[in-house]
C-alpha cells in the first residue's frame, strides 16, 4: 500500500544505495588539494635549489679572487666581471628568465684591518650587475683578523643577491630576494689589489 502511494520510493532507495561515481566525486574534491601540493613542492624545490646554488656561486667567486697569483697580485675589473660570469653559469637555469629578471648581482671587496684598533676597513670594492656596495659588519669581520697589530690580515669579501620569481606563481605567488656572503683569504699574495676599481 505504501509503494502504491509513493511510486518513486523504490527509485529513491536505489539512488541512495547506488555507489557508481563515488570515485569521481572524491577525485573532484581531492584534485585541487593535490594540485596545490604538487605546484607548491615544485616552487619550494626551485627556491631551495637556487639558494644552494647561490651559496656555491658566491663561495666560488670569492675563491677565484683569492687565488690571484703573486706575479699578478693586481686584478682588473674585467677579471672581476669574468668571475661574475662564471658564478652566473653556476646558477643556470635560475639566473635568467623566467626565474629571475635582474640576474645575479655580485659585490667584491678587499678588507684589511686597522693596525691601531683592529677595525675592518675596505681597501677597494667593485660591483657587478647593479649590486649594492658592501657594508662592513665589524662583529663578523674583526674575529677574522688573525694577524698581529703590525701586520694585519686581509680578507676577500663577496656578497651576492638574486631575486627569484616563480614561473608558476600558484602557491608562492611573489618574488623572493636571496643573498649570501663569502669570506676568503688571499692564498698566494698577502693582499689582492685592484687599481682600476
Amino acid at each position: 500500500m505504501r509503494n502504491l502511494l509513493h511510486p518513486a520510493a523504490p527509485k529513491r532507495a536505489r539512488l541512495i544505495d547506488d555507489r557508481r561515481g563515488t570515485a569521481a566525486i572524491e577525485f573532484a574534491f581531492l584534485f585541487p588539494v593535490m594540485l596545490t601540493l604538487f605546484f607548491g613542492s615544485f616552487e619550494i624545490t626551485n627556491l631551495l635549489m637556487l639558494n644552494l646554488r647561490l651559496t656555491a656561486a658566491t663561495e666560488d667567486a670569492a675563491d677565484l679572487l683569492a687565488q690571484t697569483r703573486s706575479n699578478e697580485a693586481n686584478v682588473v675589473t674585467s677579471d672581476l666581471t669574468n668571475f661574475w660570469t662564471a658564478a652566473t653559469k653556476e646558477l643556470a637555469p635560475y639566473a635568467g628568465p623566467p626565474y629571475s629578471t635582474a640576474g645575479l648581482q655580485l659585490a667584491y671587496a678587499s678588507v684589511t684591518f686597522n693596525s691601531g684598533n683592529g677595525a675592518a676597513q675596505i681597501l677597494w670594492h667593485f660591483e657587478v650587475n647593479g649590486a649594492s656596495p658592501l657594508t662592513l659588519n665589524q662583529s663578523v669581520l674583526m674575529p677574522l683578523n688573525n694577524g698581529s697589530i703590525t701586520t694585519p690580515d686581509n680578507v676577500i669579501v663577496v656578497q651576492s643577491q638574486i631575486a627569484y620569481s616563480s614561473p608558476v606563481s600558484y602557491v608562492l605567488g611573489k618574488t623572493y630576494t636571496l643573498s649570501d656572503t663569502a669570506y676568503n683569504r688571499p692564498r698566494y699574495v698577502p693582499q689582492v689589489t685592484c687599481t682600476t676599481c
